[in-house]
């Protein structure tokens, strides 16, 4: 969804995206194929640019890393961001020309970019949902009742990997190959 920032009004403008009005389901079928979400964000206008604060409530379906069983997380993530217009690049010169009329020592959080006066929200909120993501997703229960199921089926796994390799060396692997003489 685009985001026609020359429309936006002094006091700013809110929207609110959710599975059921649409907006952004195409942009996040990846990564929330079926989930409901709910996005708010205000963005006012700051200068030369422009600010926007929001938040994003959904759940992630992942699998635990320890036990392999599925999970749902909560994600309830607020976002702040300034919104730069994309520079245009000029090839004729290599000097970076700055302005002033921002004032960034307040919290301001991160920058996003946009490009010939349109925000593309679906991309931002696909980018936040992607980097919220964890890495190695745990139920976060030491007395998880699948880790003791999960462990034993990776002793058995072993056990027959072990198995294999006894059975199995490499030298009789070599005798087997044979060698076609030219």
């Amino acid at each position: 969804m685009k985001i026609r920032l020359s429309e936006i009004p002094e006091d700013g403008r809110s929207f609110s995206f959710t599975r059921e009005t649409g907006e952004l389901n195409k942009s996040l079928k990846d990564l929330i194929p079926s989930a409901p979400y709910k996005i708010e964000m205000t963005i006012r206008p700051l200068g030369n640019a422009y600010e926007m604060d929001g938040r994003l409530v959904t759940s992630l379906s992942e699998i635990c890393s320890l036990c392999g069983w599925d999970l749902n997380i909560p994600l309830n993530k607020p976002f702040k961001e300034i919104l730069l217009e994309e520079p245009e690049i000029d090839r004729e010169t290599h000097h970076v020309h700055g302005s002033g009329s921002v004032d960034f020592t307040h919290d301001v959080g991160s920058s996003a970019s946009y490009k010939d006066g349109l925000f593309e929200a679906g991309d931002f909120v696909h980018e936040l949902v992607a980097i919220s993501e964890p890495l190695y997703p745990s139920c976060g229960d030491p007395d998880c009742e699948h880790l003791e199921e999960a462990n034993l089926k990776r002793a058995e796994l072993a056990a027959e990997f072990a198995k294999a390799d006894e059975t199995r060396s490499p030298f009789a692997a070599l005798k087997d190959v044979q060698l076609k003489k030219q």
